[in-house]
């Protein structure tokens, strides 16, 4: 019994700090390019992403902060461009169905590469169907969720 207990906290011990190895440096990464405003350089990346599921040129910025520190940070940079009204009420909803299915892609890959997974299909595949489900509702169900607002403040 003593054995098994030694096991299992060398064990959760050793797997702390192999991920610590990897999130401390990964977030002092993602602190520097914060500072350095990158993150607005690396938007122009995502354009073409952003224009195949019909979001404007504005949505690049919350689906990065989304996609690098994850969906609290890209929540905040959503609600301030919903607060200045860059954003519409769709591009909001298609911006957290994307991060929903697709938030923290780069630490999360790291993290599971760093438990033995195989990190290219995980990566591929997450954002293949962030992008896939968020082009078909942009694309196949237009004017929701504003029509679903819409419909609802009518039976009211």
């Amino acid at each position: 019994m003593l054995a098994i207990l030694q096991e299992a906290l060398l064990g959760s011990l050793s797997n702390v700090l192999q991920i610590a190895l990897i999130v401390i440096p990964l977030m002092i990464f993602i602190e520097i390019i914060k500072d350095l405003n990158w993150l607005h350089y690396l938007t122009g990346v995502l354009a073409p992403f952003t224009r195949w599921m019909k979001l404007p040129q504005e949505a690049g910025l919350p689906l990065m902060a989304g996609l690098f520190f994850g969906i609290s940070y890209g929540a905040g940079i959503i609600i301030q461009a919903a607060r200045e009204g860059t954003l519409s009420s769709s591009d909001i909803y298609i911006i957290n169905l994307f991060l929903v299915i697709c938030h923290s892609v780069f630490e999360d890959t790291i993290l599971f590469a760093a438990i033995g997974a195989i990190w290219l299909p995980v990566l591929v595949y997450r954002l293949v169907l962030a992008v896939a489900v968020c082009a078909a509702i942009s694309r196949f169900w237009p004017g929701f969720p504003e029509r679903l607002f819409r419909d609802r403040a009518k039976a009211t």
